[in-house]
């Protein structure tokens, strides 16, 4: 019994830190980037965090038009 409310309650951590990482992804690319929050809301996590690691690599490369042609897709 014990054991499964533990198990249970990690879970539940695990899941609400997911979900508040996810949501500062989502917010900081709104911010930087101006996208839209509703856009980006229909994306799953790995699907973001890819989206940001595309982002930074753009950037180190100073690649200005494919980077904004990245970004154009989730501008409102």
């Amino acid at each position: 019994m014990l054991l499964a409310f533990f198990s249970a309650l990690l879970l539940t951590v695990y899941a609400v830190i997911r979900y508040i990482v996810s949501s500062s992804g989502v917010r900081y690319l709104v911010d930087t980037y101006g996208m839209d929050k509703q856009k980006l809301g229909k994306l799953k996590y790995k699907e973001i965090a890819t989206l940001r690691k595309n982002i930074n690599q753009l950037r180190k490369q100073n690649d200005a038009f494919s980077l904004e042609e990245l970004v154009r897709k989730y501008r409102p």
